[in-house]
């Protein structure tokens, strides 16, 4: 019997050393490109979905006026056509508008949505596409409040945004003193045309540090759409504590 070490064969391969490496960088060049066709996902869906819409608003409105205006302007390119049918439509809406601010034009409108909305089908369509409208146009109307907030709801320790729309004072029954609140409105989220009335002492309120815009986003995209910081800003930034290292 031969001396040797234990268990030792001449068959016996040596590890590959270089398997591990060529393993670390197949997952590398994996993960580099899904990070890079991810980020390209990113661009091209937003643009492209923006595209598909007003491509959509286009046919849907000045598209239905373009075979009435082509009559008119046969002897121009046919880029003026869409351009001209673009801009009746925006004096149209105008005028609808106009009109829709007046008394008359309040009933009239009001007597045609009565008209509409008992109407079956037409009704639901009617009324859902309504409340789209008014959820984009909250963006503009937001405005008009006074700031934006963050109030404890619908329970403390919970925060949620709210718009102040004023102030009111309430008697205390035992002193008698006038304690100041603030009106303020608490959206709903997906649908921020909805919401409830509240009224907050004025020391319950809390500052938000962020647009009106910005918050009535957050609420839309029921949170998606998120800013990294809401709060009054801070005097001086935090320090960074230096990470504790082991042994």
């Amino acid at each position: 019997m031969k001396d040797g070490p234990p268990y030792f064969s001449a068959n016996t391969k040596a590890p590959d050393m270089n398997k591990k490496p060529k393993q670390r960088r197949k997952r590398t060049l994996k993960s580099i490109l899904r990070r890079r066709m991810v980020s390209g996902l990113l661009v091209i869906i937003p643009v492209g979905l923006t595209i598909f819409i007003l491509r959509f608003l286009y046919q849907l409105t000045a598209g239905q006026l373009t075979p009435l205006m082509r009559p008119l302007f046969r002897t121009l390119p046919d880029y003026v056509v869409p351009a001209a049918s673009i801009i009746l439509l925006l004096i149209l809406t105008y005028g609808i508008g106009l009109v829709a601010r007046v008394f008359i034009g309040r009933k009239l409108i009001g007597l045609l949505e009565t008209v509409l909305e008992n109407i079956p089908m037409v009704k639901t369509v009617y009324g859902a596409s309504k409340q789209v409208v008014q959820t984009l146009s909250l963006q503009d109307d937001a405005s008009q409040f006074k700031s934006i907030v963050i109030i404890d709801f619908p329970r403390p320790g919970m925060k949620a945004f709210a718009f102040v729309t004023g102030k009111i004072y309430f008697r205390d029954a035992e002193t008698g003193a006038l304690r100041q609140h603030y009106r303020v409105f608490v959206p709903t989220t997906p649908n921020p045309t909805s919401g409830y009335l509240e009224f907050v002492p004025a020391d319950e309120v809390e500052p938000c540090g962020i647009s009106t815009e910005d918050a009535v986003k957050s609420i839309i995209s029921a949170g998606l759409v998120m800013p990294e910081f809401i709060g009054p800003p801070l005097p001086h930034a935090p320090r960074k504590h230096p990470k504790q290292r082991s042994g």
